[in-house]
């Protein structure tokens, strides 16, 4: 068995690095879409669209099931379907683990989406808790990058966190924050952290059955630029990994293939 996972970055190389420090047996296949907008910036029926293009593109690397270590991916899995492939995202087993916590501000912060399309608000507001949530697509574009200056950092944090400095519990919406956890923590030590990464990799330890796949090579594939992403995976993950290019052009339903440059979202 080969598990596929997907990001549009380098953020779902957490899920990766995490899951396979349990089971190293377990062979992978990811896909880093940078060469796809920005997910945060796509319309639900373009996020949608994109999401079944990898989805196909998956299959046609012979690979059935897939995780998307991204929250805003995740929010469109409800829209799409490919035969013979079983995908799954970061938010469900996120929620399912917030039902036995005890919480009375829950504060979320995410790209663009993942916050519009309220996956996370009603769903936590049904379970009982004030849900407070920011937007943060320019952090997550800045650690894509290489975020590595600690008072841009810092900044970049004070304006996403300083309305939510009394929540209980942060909710990181987006693997991309892992990277920087430790000074989320530090910058509001009374809330605890709940990092999807975590809860994702969980459920999966749980449900993945002894692989028949040990001794087989994990592979990685970049839309985008795959030295690039092979240089950012050393640089955050200190993962040492060879990636190929790929060309998601299967079509989805419309037929769209959404790529662009990501210079426009650059941060001045």
């Amino acid at each position: 068995m080969t598990l596929g996972i997907c990001d549009w970055g380098i953020g779902g190389l957490g899920l990766y690095d995490l899951l396979k420090r349990s089971r190293p047996d377990v062979a992978v296949t990811y896909i880093g879409d940078q060469g796809s907008i920005a997910y945060s910036m796509l319309t639900k029926p373009e996020l949608a669209d994109r999401v079944e293009q990898v989805l196909w593109t998956f299959r046609g690397l012979g690979v059935d099931r897939v995780v998307f270590a991204c929250d805003e991916a995740s929010t469109a899995l409800g829209e799409v379907n490919v035969p013979g492939v079983t995908a799954s995202g970061v938010i469900d087993p996120t929620l399912r683990s917030m039902r036995t916590r005890k919480y009375r501000e829950v504060g979320v912060i995410g790209g663009r989406r993942t916050v519009l399309s309220g996956a996370y608000g009603r769903a936590l507001r049904k379970q009982h808790f004030c849900v407070l949530q920011r937007v943060s697509d320019d952090l997550s574009i800045a650690i894509e990058e290489g975020l590595t200056d600690a008072t841009k950092t810092h900044e970049l944090l004070e304006g996403v966190l300083e309305p939510l400095a009394k929540v209980d519990c942060l909710l990181l919406a987006c693997t991309h924050y892992r990277l920087v956890a430790d000074t989320i923590r530090e910058m509001l030590p009374r809330a605890d952290i709940v990092d999807p990464v975590d809860q994702t990799v969980s459920e999966l330890l749980s449900s993945l059955k002894t692989a028949e796949s040990a001794g087989v090579p994990d592979t990685f594939y970049s839309s985008g630029d795959p030295l690039a992403m092979k240089k950012r995976a050393w640089e955050t993950y200190g993962l040492d990994i060879q990636v190929e290019q790929i060309h998601v052009a299967q079509p989805g339903r419309r037929g769209v293939e959404l790529t662009g440059d990501l210079s426009l979202f650059k941060l001045e």
